[in-house]
């Protein structure tokens, strides 16, 4: 068994991988969102609900649309503070330690 020590993690790099996770994470939540929103805002009981020109389907349809967008964009920023957090706190407490096998 190896021991390592993660003491430093590029916050770029971080901030990408946890980007484009959560871009997939929007183009699974955009459908229910869709469907969701679009169903609430024309239920027959709400009466002050626009419904003219299918205005509450448009505006869950342009949600939808730009939620894979805003997820990677939250999830970039995400990513790169929480990269920078864990490498100021790394400095202090060492990092984490975790052990590898080598054998196969």
């Amino acid at each position: 068994m190896k021991k390592h020590r993660l003491m430093q993690v590029p916050p770029l790099r971080f901030g990408i991988v946890i980007g484009l996770i959560n871009g997939f994470v929007g183009l699974l939540v955009a459908p229910v969102l869709l469907l969701t929103l679009g169903a609430a805002a024309t239920a027959a009981d709400l009466n002050y609900a626009p419904k003219l020109l299918g205005i509450p389907w448009l505006f869950a349809g342009a949600a939808s649309l730009f939620m894979p967008i805003i997820h990677a964009l939250g999830g970039f920023l995400f990513g790169v503070v929480l990269a920078m957090l864990y490498n100021f706190a790394a400095r202090w407490t060492g990092g984490i330690v975790f052990y590898t096998d080598d054998s196969e």
